[in-house]
């Protein structure tokens, strides 16, 4: 081989060499500048990990003329589907809400595992004059892949001037549709419950991962 071809393969071979050097340092920045964006993200909240107090949030009021509703327990049977109505006292039976709890929803009681053929006494209490409820026994725990869901029903009953002079709700209808289920995590500390939110038939639809405090809101 010619003194000229042996610098043409030398010189070739040192640019693949560089150009693989450039490649490799392209690669790492750009590893790096993935790590930094899913570390950024990590670091957002997610629709289930926002918490607000009750004075940053506009929960839902009924309307002064609202038609009572009353406290229900009922027992919910371990091996099939339990569903359950509140309803106004008014000539319509309005809806207030209903609760279903699919077939192996009982995981367990005070620490105690609930069988198949168990059945555990359930009481629902309406939030007086909001729209809400309250889910007892507080020792009760749920299946995390059948978990009870609620429709709270505010169509007729539901105060929407609440949000009359809000900076975020231009009309009734955005803070209509912005309303989703709320869980009160410490006192007059709420948690947006995962995968709630409202629907076209003037309702909200949530899960019920776990007794306690839950009330129909949107961020003020």
């Amino acid at each position: 081989m010619g003194g000229r071809e042996q610098q043409n393969c030398y010189a070739e071979t040192a640019g693949n060499k560089h150009q693989r050097a450039i490649s490799r340092a392209l690669t790492l920045a750009a590893s790096a500048l993935l790590a930094s964006f899913i570390g950024a993200c990590g670091d957002l909240d997610l629709v289930g990990d926002v918490t607000l107090s009750t004075s940053e949030l506009l929960i839902l009021p009924l309307q002064p003329a609202a038609p009572a509703v009353s406290d229900q327990s009922f027992y919910v049977v371990n091996s099939r589907l339990t569903v359950r109505q509140l309803r106004h006292s008014d000539a319509f039976n309005t809806l207030y809400v209903e609760l279903r709890f699919p077939p192996q929803t009982l995981a367990s009681l005070n620490q105690q595992p609930v069988s198949a053929q168990d059945s555990v006494l359930v009481t629902v209490q309406p939030l007086p004059g909001r729209y809400g409820l309250t889910l007892s026994p507080q020792g009760l725990e749920f299946n995390s892949d059948a978990a009870p869901s609620v429709t709270v029903s505010f169509a007729r009953y539901g105060d929407l001037s609440v949000a009359d002079g809000s900076a975020t709700y231009e009309t009734p209808l955005q803070y209509a549709n912005a309303l989703e289920l709320w869980f009160e995590i410490t006192p007059g500390r709420w948690q947006a419950v995962r995968a709630s939110g409202a629907t076209p038939s003037d309702a909200v639809v949530g899960p019920l991962d776990t007794p306690g405090n839950y009330v129909l809101a949107a961020p003020r």
